[in-house]
């Protein structure tokens, strides 16, 4: 049974340009919500190679070489996945052995507080050579990158099935569509097999024509679509999740009504409480959204 994943960092989660590869963030992020097949949520650490320091390995030493990681850490954006880093960041200079020995994965778990062994870990890495020791060696389970998957997108289903098959063919769909920016709703078995109806929705860009302030505002529509499934719980293929032409008239009058209303946050707003503003998702995409309210009592 897998309870921990440990993720190696350079040219696996970043490239050589110290920049995140795609669908990466995405594919964290769904990590954080599967469970482990007795229910517990799946854990996760960063293990890498950094400089060791010069003998004698002093504390001092030790946490000026970790904090200027974290320096990297913090450019590559990837931190608040790895939250807190004392426990969830393992390097070389704290085991005072680098990967593939077993001292350094074995430290990851006392740093992570886990109680588990290292063949409960799945090891994911570009290089061959830990691949072949952690599964050789120390009896780990291992991916790939490059190998077993070359898209960040594909990595949650690929963890999920090696987690609990059943919860796999699930948590696949789910994560596989999030990372195309669809959230899943509700799953049922379609009758062809392998087949799932899925029900979701999307954010759809829509303009309101005449109105400078109102283009391209993402508004979440309702979906539908239908997902393949292989023997293993992979997906295989995907439908159109696109919402109809209908809808995207309705979401465009609405969008206009609500604005010709002042119901929006804004220059415009008739009322001193708008339902609804506009907000920046960390993508840039401008969306709708409706306020929080908040009261004070008298």
């Amino acid at each position: 049974m897998i309870r921990v994943v440990m993720f190696d960092l350079g040219l696996t989660l970043i490239d050589s340009d110290r920049r995140p590869f795609p669908h990466c963030k995405e594919a964290l992020a769904a990590l954080a919500n599967l469970k482990t097949a007795d229910g517990e949520g799946l854990r996760s650490c960063l293990v890498s190679d950094f400089k060791m320091p010069s003998p004698p390995a002093t504390e001092a030493k030790i946490n000026a070489l970790f904090n200027e990681y974290l320096e990297i850490l913090d450019a590559t954006r990837l931190r608040p996945f790895f939250e807190p880093v004392g426990a969830r960041v393992t390097l070389s200079l704290h085991a005072g052995k680098t990967k593939p020995h077993r001292e350094i994965f074995e430290k990851a778990l006392q740093r992570l507080g886990a109680d588990v062994s290292l063949e409960e870990c799945l090891l994911i890495t570009e290089e061959v050579a830990h691949i072949d020791a952690a599964r050789d060696i120390l009896k780990m389970q291992a991916l790939q990158f490059g190998s077993d998957f070359d898209d960040w997108a594909a990595a949650p289903d690929l963890i999920a099935s090696l987690l609990v098959p059943h919860q796999g063919a699930h948590a696949a769909i789910k994560s596989h569509l999030a990372a195309h920016g669809i959230d899943v709703l509700n799953a049922e078995p379609g009758k062809r097999s392998g087949a799932v109806n899925v029900s979701a929705r999307v954010w759809s860009p829509i303009s309101v024509p005449g109105n400078d302030d109102l283009q391209d505002i993402h508004m979440a529509l309702p979906v539908e679509g239908e997902v393949t499934l292989g023997p293993k719980g992979e997906v295989r293929s995907v439908g159109s999740f696109k919402p109809s032409t209908d809808q995207i008239n309705e979401a465009t009058a609405y969008l206009e009504t609500l604005a010709n209303q002042g119901k929006i946050a804004g220059p415009s707003a008739k009322s001193a409480r708008p339902e609804f503003q506009i907000e920046t998702d960390e993508k840039g995409s401008r969306r709708l959204a409706r306020r929080r309210m908040s009261f004070m009592k008298k």
